[in-house]
């Protein structure tokens, strides 16, 4: 049976990602901040599907050793997982600190997910099969394409927050900056990655939302797709690129696209690795005691 674990189940996209995979036949392991959306969200699904397994993880991406140690219960239960959905981000023109002295955005936009694949790789090596490769899916952004330059140094701890086309798209970029550092060594062990960017999409996180600029917010209503829509295109086109055996791809509303050119620049690449790396290794040497 094939296995998803999927961080940010319980709204927006995820929700929809979840009803797509759990009527495809998925066994689901959901891991979420909120005990009630998650526990409702299982007992719907157990209740729809009695014939697949469903589980479900609380931990708080904001706290890397909370996520650690959650990683690590989850390998303990599930030692095969044939995909990861990093779905879980973070929107605000807020400064908001992780209990590690991370900058908000960075710690759940990307640090959580890079802590997920390290922590899991076994998992996910031990869920592809001779045919079918195991992949992992971060969820990216169209706003990557305007990020033309990356203060890699300035990330954990930003000068300013500036929401959707500042702290938001900069540790959004990082996904797809470790989509092209990590694919090949990912690829040797028979599991895909891509970053994907589902489109404009009417959201929680879209609606109201002060990390969006006016201007943007003022499009939601006629230009941004229902979640059910967004969701359907991003899983149509994943399953093509899954199936054409292309992996290290960004695929945004549906079709491949090139990554943007600083995903792209080998010293960013090294510079990303190394502090990402560096902030997750206090947070799994925790989890292993």
């Amino acid at each position: 049976m094939k296995t998803a674990l999927l961080t940010g189940s319980t709204g927006g996209l995820g929700q929809k990602v979840v009803q797509i995979l759990a009527e495809d036949g998925w066994n689901l392991i959901l891991l979420n901040r909120d005990s009630n959306q998650a526990g409702k969200q299982l007992v719907e699904l157990t209740e729809t599907y009695p014939n697949q397994s469903f589980d479900s993880f609380i931990a708080d991406m904001l706290d890397l050793e909370e996520l650690a140690q959650t990683a690590k219960k989850i390998a303990s239960v599930h030692p095969r997982i044939t995909a990861l959905f990093n779905i879980a981000g973070l929107l605000t023109d807020k400064r908001i600190v992780s209990a590690q002295a991370i900058e908000g955005h960075f710690a759940v936009n990307a640090v959580a997910p890079y802590l997920l694949i390290s922590t899991l790789r076994q998992q996910l090596r031990a869920g592809a099969t001779q045919d079918t490769p195991s992949f992992i899916i971060n969820f990216s952004t169209s706003a990557v394409n305007s990020v033309k330059t990356l203060e890699v140094e300035k990330l954990v701890n930003p000068e300013k927050i500036g929401g959707l086309l500042d702290a938001y798209a900069k540790t959004k970029t990082v996904l797809n900056v470790m989509t092209e550092f990590i694919k090949s060594e990912l690829y040797s062990e028979h599991v895909y990655i891509y970053a994907v960017d589902p489109g404009p999409t009417k959201t929680q996180m879209t609606d109201g939302n002060g990390g969006m600029p006016w201007f943007i917010r003022l499009l939601v209503p006629i230009m941004f797709g229902d979640a059910d829509k967004q969701a359907k295109k991003l899983m149509d086109a994943l399953h093509k690129a899954i199936s054409n055996q292309k992996s290290g791809i960004f695929i945004s509303e549906g079709k491949v696209k090139d990554n943007p050119a600083i995903a792209l620049d080998r010293e960013v690449q090294s510079e990303v690795k190394g502090l990402l790396d560096h902030l997750i290794a206090p947070a799994q040497n925790t989890a292993m005691r």
